[in-house]
């Protein structure tokens, strides 16, 4: 995991889950690379490529995440960007050698881990093309949605977002 700004007492975390290795997979490290160039006191930006338990360390102290991460979803089109509480779950958040982030929240917060409520932990997924791919470069549909998903995220941490019944941003 690499930490991109802000102390480790932030109290608030931004975490892009993915490989940058694996095209689209890579969305969420670009789009906190991205939020970079948006410095928001009190941000800590973090890159992370695998979900569950990894993750309690990154949000541990945190008052509220934010989780970024692709989405293969063949109903939606890729590039479009979504919302969603904790009922939402990503591919990342949980890991096939590991456990899904409510069951590693609820660990954590046994080991009596200082972590987010699930009212403040939101998931941006961004509909991915091709994550099966060996390439650096996003798709040209989920490329172009970087500057919608910065603004999804930026809202988020300002407290201004409003999306829709489907969760669409």
């Amino acid at each position: 995991m690499n930490a991109l700004s802000a102390p480790w007492g932030a109290d608030r975390v931004v975490v892009g889950l993915g490989s940058p290795f694996l095209g689209d997979d890579g969305v969420g490290p670009q789009l906190v690379r991205l939020l970079a160039q948006h410095h928001r006191p009190g941000v800590r930006l973090v890159e992370a490529h695998a979900g569950g338990l990894l993750l309690l360390d990154e949000l541990a102290g945190a008052r509220q995440a934010i989780i970024v991460d692709a989405l293969l979803d063949g109903r939606r089109t890729p590039g479009e960007v979504l919302v969603a509480g904790m009922e939402g779950d990503s591919c990342h958040a949980t890991c096939s050698h590991d456990c899904s982030l409510p069951q590693a929240l609820a660990i954590g917060r046994a080991m009596g881990m200082s972590l987010p409520d699930d009212q403040h932990i939101h998931l941006v997924a961004i509909v991915a093309a091709e994550v099966s791919l060996f390439t650096e470069v996003l798709s040209p549909q989920v490329a172009a949605s970087l500057p919608q998903a910065c603004q999804t995220v930026l809202q988020l941490i300002d407290g201004n977002v409003h999306f829709d019944d489907g969760g669409s941003a």
